[in-house]
């Protein structure tokens, strides 16, 4: 596991009980608060906190600072019991706290049943190499990620994907087939994804799913998420109308937008709207 390797130890285990939650300041309290005879304080390059471990001489607990800062008593803490330095670039991190929560579904929780096909996925890779070009390990979001057949899809187009979805039954069948890797996955609401994910230049959703006036209002907040963290987003649709919705949304937010039908699938990516910043 990347994290227990990061911090040098054989296993940990983090306060936090889901990546959402690492946003929540309590658990900063609940590491302060931790009785413990030794930590470990891992910075950034640039000598930021990412994390703080706790051993209380049977276990190690570990309380992330990626979505939340860390205050001063968390840095008495780690004067008071001379905790160990180790550095370590935040990216590494990132990718660590990722694989934790990420294969704590893949264990923890049935995968759905299977639902990929690898025609598919060669097609979307087409797709996205005709939209984008030739692309070598530049990251892309992921958005509404499923079981992976985007990922499959992305990472043949020359792309690492950040991948996320709020099914966790779909994210455990991704990563047990291994189409999701642990290490670029997360599970978490997409109508919040700025609160917990990067800016990339790059964004698909890929096969966004039906859109109908009662999920309307959740899949606008969605896409205007995954537009709020990319400059170029590319959407895939089963039908015009869908595609049409999501045009209209781009407008609202003075993007360039561009809607196409694709001849290549007949069915889950046949409309395609391609939305640019101006």
């Amino acid at each position: 596991m990347r994290a227990a390797v990061l911090l040098d130890l054989d296993d940990v285990t983090f306060l936090e009980p889901s990546f959402e939650r690492l946003a929540d300041d309590n658990y900063t309290q609940m590491l302060v608060s931790t009785k413990a005879s030794r930590a470990r304080l891992l910075i950034s390059e640039d000598e930021w906190p990412l994390a703080l471990a706790l051993s209380d001489g049977t276990s190690w607990k570990v309380g992330s600072f990626l979505l939340r800062r860390p205050n001063e008593a968390i840095i008495e803490k780690a004067e008071e019991l001379d905790a160990d330095i180790l550095q370590e670039d935040r990216r590494e991190w990132e990718k660590a706290v990722r694989e934790y929560y990420s294969l704590r579904i893949a264990r923890e929780v049935p995968p759905a049943l299977e639902d990929f096909n690898p025609k598919r996925a060669a097609s979307l890779a087409e797709l996205l190499k005709e939209r984008w070009g030739t692309m070598e390990k530049e990251m892309c979001l992921d958005a509404g990620c499923g079981s992976g057949a985007g990922a499959v899809a992305l990472r043949a187009a020359g792309l690492e994907p950040l991948s996320y979805d709020n099914d966790p039954s779909l994210i455990s069948l991704g990563l047990r087939t291994g189409r999701l890797l642990p290490e670029d996955t997360v599970c978490l609401d997409g109508t919040r994804a700025s609160h917990y994910l990067p800016h990339c230049r790059l964004g698909a959703v890929i096969m966004a799913g039906e859109i109908s006036p009662h999920n309307t209002l959740i899949w606008k907040r969605m896409i205007n998420e995954v537009l709020e963290l990319s400059d170029n987003t590319l959407a895939t649709f089963g039908a015009e109308k869908e595609a049409r919705l999501v045009e209209a949304w781009g407008y609202d937010k003075h993007r360039r937008v561009e809607v196409f039908e694709n001849r290549r699938e007949l069915f889950y990516d046949s409309w395609v709207c391609d939305i640019r910043r101006s």
